[in-house]
């Protein structure tokens, strides 16, 4: 697809690239529930993984601060939100919602496990290599490069694209923070309406958020070799020339002077080839799947049938045999 940064969604030609690493990574959200194209994506780079013989990486993208509308946390101040990992869990048997997350697919994660490689699960939230560091760095001291990436759009909507937490309230500001060169350091005004701090810093590798096209700078510190996106990093957002896997490469050449391959797996659809999500609200949600250790099971071997052609789409029904 992308000769340029090794985009593919075929994998007889990702096994043709150079590949510099023995990692592959896959990551999610927990925004909401987790929904069957999040588990098809895990599949997907659970398979490749033993097919290259590599390890696998299963990151829970818990200090993504833009993935979720902050107006939905705190409607009355739409300028302050928690991040992931630092929201309450529902169900009050964990420590956060990212952690409850990853908890309702232990089981799919099993299964998948007997038939593929071991996952090993990791919160970006406890990830605090150097390399990641001075990668956001790197994007934060050449903010005007980033902004061109997203067409000169980002920085209209948002400060930066790393949030600090206020050290008083625990609440971030929901447009990022600037960045202190010279402190190491996020800064910004906390505008929740119930905190007396009225400014706040927050160092680089204590608790912070950041914008989930940024979160894949991390990959070349971890000798990741391939990331694994679900079909809707295919295309551009609405709006947008650019697709996403195209703005995670460029984004993650600018903050580290490398990039891994990146292999696009297919989109969930209904049998008329109507894509399937979460966010419409369409296709079924782990919590709606009886079985998930055998779910995990039998999708790793569908897989590796798939795997052998390139396949944009595949219809939910499929995964019901």
């Amino acid at each position: 697809m992308d000769q340029n940064f090794r985009i593919t969604s075929d994998f007889e030609q990702l096994d043709t690239y150079e590949l510099n690493g023995k990692r592959v990574a896959v990551g999610f959200r927990p925004s909401g529930e987790l929904h069957v194209g999040n588990l098809l994506s895990i599949g997907y780079a659970a398979v490749i993984a033993d097919e290259l013989n590599m390890e696998l990486d299963l990151m829970c993208c818990d200090t993504d601060w833009s993935a979720h509308l902050h107006e939905n946390h705190r409607p009355e101040n739409n300028r302050v939100m928690k991040l992931f990992y630092m929201r309450d869990c529902g169900c009050g048997e964990h420590e956060n919602i990212a952690e409850h997350r990853v908890d309702e697919i232990r089981d799919f994660l099993e299964g998948l496990e007997s038939e593929t490689v071991d996952i090993e699960v990791k919160y970006l939230s406890n990830y605090r290599d150097e390399s990641y560091l001075q990668a956001l760095r790197n994007v934060l001291n050449i903010i005007d490069e980033f902004d061109e990436i997203f067409g000169g759009g980002f920085r209209r909507r948002y400060r930066s694209p790393v949030a600090g937490v206020c050290s008083e309230c625990g609440f971030s500001h929901a447009k990022g923070s600037a960045f202190s060169e010279e402190c190491d350091e996020l800064v910004h005004s906390c505008w929740s309406s119930e905190c007396s701090q009225g400014f706040s810093s927050t160092p680089l590798d204590e608790s912070i958020g950041v914008y989930y096209l940024v979160d894949p700078v991390r990959d070349p510190g971890r000798d990741v070799a391939v990331h694994v996106f679900g079909g809707d990093y295919r295309d551009a957002e609405k709006g947008q020339k650019t697709s996403k896997a195209v703005k995670v490469a460029r984004i993650t050449d600018l903050a580290c002077g490398e990039t891994p391959a990146y292999f696009l797996g297919p989109l969930i659809a209904d049998d008329g080839g109507k894509p399937l999500s979460k966010s419409k609200d369409t296709g079924e949600t782990v919590t709606e799947i009886d079985d998930l250790e055998k779910y995990g099971k039998e999708l790793a071997g569908q897989i590796r049938e798939w795997l052998s052609e390139e396949k944009r789409y595949i219809p939910e029904t499929q995964i019901h045999q």
